[in-house]
């Protein structure tokens, strides 16, 4: 059996012990802890070639003013409302 639970260091009280002592009750455990990542966003959308084509599009439309759409608060509450523009 291999289990993984993801929790924060606050979270992990006697219940979480006492869990893990039912769960795997007779059984040899190895317990791995490592400080996991947040992951990088940037680094996630620069990973697909579409999706970093796009973004750097879209930069350049916005530096150079160019493929834009304006929408006034009004406008967004609407698209927000019915759900769509």
């Amino acid at each position: 059996m291999d289990t993984l639970l993801r929790t924060s260091a606050e979270e992990i009280n006697n219940g979480v012990i006492d869990f893990i002592k039912s769960a795997f009750k007779g059984k040899k455990i190895a317990v791995h802890i490592y400080e996991e990542e947040e992951p990088d966003e940037t680094s996630f959308l620069l990973s697909n070639t579409e999706t970093k084509n796009r973004l750097i599009a879209s930069v350049g439309n916005v530096k150079n003013h160019v493929n834009l759409k304006e929408y006034s608060i009004t406008d967004i509450e609407n698209i927000l409302n019915d759900g769509g523009e």
